[in-house]
């Protein structure tokens, strides 16, 4: 099945999703925000502790579904007598619910400026390898 991938998330995080089966994660990444943006609750991603640039077949990872997604804005502002700073940068929160491992088939979609869209297996634990 064809998933849109979140990359490069932490160990800790797979590992916490793995066990309480639901965890809701704050993204700031631009390649996965910007990944998140073009789904929604209810739609299945893959999720991988691997590079963008390091995925290959084979690659393992988890599959979740999308239960809760938002977008949220930080602002900072920093000031002084001689200067006034105001920076905003956008998340986006995604509630994700544990549906199974996967392991990649192949990348389907790579292009600059796109979103990483994988052909992932679904593994049962009878044919895990």
């Amino acid at each position: 099945m064809i998933y849109i991938a979140l990359t490069g998330l932490a160990r800790h995080v797979m590992k916490e999703l793995t066990a309480a089966r639901v965890r809701t994660l704050e993204i700031r990444s631009p390649n996965n925000f910007f990944a998140l943006l073009n789904l929604q609750p209810g739609d299945r991603i893959f999720l991988t502790e691997s590079s963008a640039l390091d995925i290959v077949p084979g690659t393992g990872g988890l599959i979740a579904s999308i239960r809760a997604l938002q977008t949220i804005t930080h602002r900072t502002v920093q000031s002084s007598e001689d200067y006034y700073e105001e920076r905003e940068a956008q998340a986006a929160r995604a509630q994700l619910q544990l549906v199974g491992v996967g392991r990649v088939r192949k990348i389907t979609n790579f292009e600059p400026g796109t979103t990483l869209m994988l052909d992932v297996d679904e593994v049962r634990y009878c044919d895990a390898r």
